[in-house]
């Protein structure tokens, strides 16, 4: 980007595949720069959600919660995207836990963009467990809820293809440019598509491998819990804390292998997102200050 500010539209068009391939490269090609960008994150994503498991269920704790759960993958993007921007040596990932300005803009922007899809999606589930308590049957009650279905994947579609058409604002924050909402939307114009092909091509052989890898070692074949909450007199809070209790070891081990995986999820397309911005808005790193005599 020049002097001036963002262009006013893409300045490039975005190769998916060569995108695509360009982000794995970055993310298994750097394995140890990947651990150290991670570690601390990590560590503190498991303490948080420790903390989440732990507390009496109350809505503003858990509010609370959530939104302190996003700060470690603020941390983690900001400095996923500033090594795919600048590089192995200078986009070096520091070791633990760092907060600055850069972090500070990545975290409103993750935070913004999780209410709003949140809010596109709250109707659809309100609705859609409305209709669950209803008994509608016939032909014309599965039509309904066929069609429902289809909405509620429209609304689904529509929020995912929102997020990457405003995703931009993530490489941008972390390399401290001053760049908005309607500059990503501006430079994602006639390309969300492609973006969002990109996105799911790099993530979607990750998860699925994860999730073969959990078939076949039954990480998460936990005893069912339906039958103990239904007993006589039981209260369900006491049973599920009961039944964690019970299976402390297992739901660790599945939360370790979730939040892993989160991370390299996020790593493969924070680098997509960060190539693509570079495409579209022509971003070069501005010159290293010249050293001091």
């Amino acid at each position: 980007m020049s002097p001036s500010g963002p262009p006013p539209a893409a300045v490039g068009r975005l190769p998916v595949l060569a995108t695509v391939r360009q982000a794995y490269a970055i993310v298994l090609g750097n394995p140890g720069l990947l651990a150290r960008a991670a570690a601390a994150p990590f560590l503190l994503s498991v303490l948080i959600a420790t903390v989440t498991l732990a507390t009496p269920s109350q809505p503003l704790v858990s509010f609370l919660l959530a939104i302190a759960g996003l700060a470690p993958f603020a941390i983690f993007g900001t400095a996923w995207c500033r090594l795919t921007l600048l590089g192995p040596a200078a986009g070096r990932p520091p070791l633990g836990l760092t907060w600055s300005a850069r972090h500070w803009r990545f975290f409103g922007y993750i935070a913004a963009q999780a209410f709003i899809v949140f809010g596109l999606l709250l109707p659809p589930i309100m609705a859609g467990l409305f209709l669950a308590t209803l008994n509608a049957g016939g032909e014309g009650g599965r039509s309904g809820s066929i069609l429902f279905v289809l909405a509620e994947l429209a609304v689904v579609f529509g929020a995912v293809y929102l997020a990457a058409r405003l995703s931009f604002v993530f490489p941008a924050a972390a390399a401290g440019e001053i760049y908005k909402w309607r500059h990503a939307w501006a430079h994602t114009r006639g390309q969300g598509l492609r973006l969002l092909g990109a996105i799911a091509l790099s993530i979607v052989p990750i998860m699925a491998v994860f999730w073969a890898a959990i078939r076949v070692t039954g990480l998460f074949a936990l005893p069912e819990i339906e039958a103990a909450t239904v007993q006589e007199g039981a209260d369900p809070q006491e049973v599920i804390r009961q039944y964690m209790a019970d299976n402390a070891g297992a739901i660790a081990a599945a939360q370790f292998a979730m939040t892993a995986m989160s991370y390299l999820v996020m790593a493969m397309a924070m680098s997509v997102i960060s190539i693509a911005f570079r495409v579209s808005t022509g971003w070069i790193p501005a010159p290293a200050p010249p050293a001091r005599e």
